[in-house]
């Protein structure tokens, strides 16, 4: 712990498992005040506890980030408990297990569903957040994006199109807001060890030879564990990325980087 964070408030959605939770453990051990968002109280809590019992401050918020009253009413929660938001990681996403997310095949609900999702929800967290960040004269907002907005699998269509819809909402958010002292970046993940990864995985014809057909295309030659990531959303949460704007970093072990 070096401190990186003292006394700023960050707001992390998605933050009852996986990455989120991991984001939320690594930001408190860097002495950030966490709000926790997540639509699972069971898991939201838990990772509030974790937090609590490891001595650091974090507050859970229940909130379904693709409902705008309900975005409203989880962000004013969080200023009026801590009086400000000084980062802000829109963390929320998914996508279809079985890997049937094709434009002939998804309803329209379904469709809607997995845009809402990846692409809605960070929308409506950063309107509601970016005006007290300018009053706040300054920020950091965080968008998570994936691999699949660069390069996609078979069976990911919704997911894939919201990814890329949000790598340019991250761009332009850069260009909008800088002048503001609010700096936006994008993070994107490889293929990470989480709950909804490992059920995915686990829905495979072959799960073994699923998991070693794709770590065969990962130079570092692991899969990513949460902290992993964490420590990517850290830099760029923290003052040493001062001048880092606009940018999308990849923790993804070498895998975009080409065919291997």
């Amino acid at each position: 712990m070096t401190g990186r964070l003292q006394g700023l408030v960050a707001l992390v959605t998605g933050g009852g498992s996986g990455i989120g939770r991991a984001v939320s453990i690594v930001f408190s051990r860097e002495g950030a005040m966490v709000a926790i968002d997540d639509v699972s109280e069971s898991g939201g809590r838990e990772t509030m506890e974790m937090i609590s019992k490891a001595g650091g401050k974090a507050s859970f918020f229940k909130c379904d980030v693709t409902k705008h009253d309900q975005v409203k009413q989880m962000v004013q929660s969080v200023l009026d408990k801590y009086g400000k938001i000084d980062i802000l990681h829109n963390n929320v996403g998914g996508w279809q297990r079985e890997a049937n997310d094709l434009v002939t095949t998804d309803t329209e609900q379904e469709w809607d569903r997995l845009i809402n999702l990846n692409l809605r929800g960070t929308f409506l967290v950063s309107k509601e957040v970016i005006p007290h960040m300018i009053k706040n004269k300054g920020g950091s907002i965080i968008n998570t994006i994936t691999t699949n907005a660069y390069m996609n699998y078979p069976g990911f269509a919704a997911y894939g199109a919201a990814k890329g819809a949000v790598k340019e909402l991250t761009r332009e958010m850069c260009l909008d807001y800088a002048k503001y002292n609010i700096r936006v970046n994008g993070l994107v993940p490889g293929e990470t060890i989480t709950p909804q990864w490992t059920a995915t995985m686990d829905l495979a014809m072959n799960p073994a030879i699923a998991r070693d057909g794709l770590l065969k295309k990962i130079p570092q030659g692991r899969f990513a564990e949460p902290e992993d990531i964490a420590l990517g959303a850290l830099f760029l949460a923290s003052p040493d990325s001062r001048y880092v704007n606009g940018h999308i970093l990849f923790v993804d072990g070498g895998l975009t980087a080409g065919f291997y």
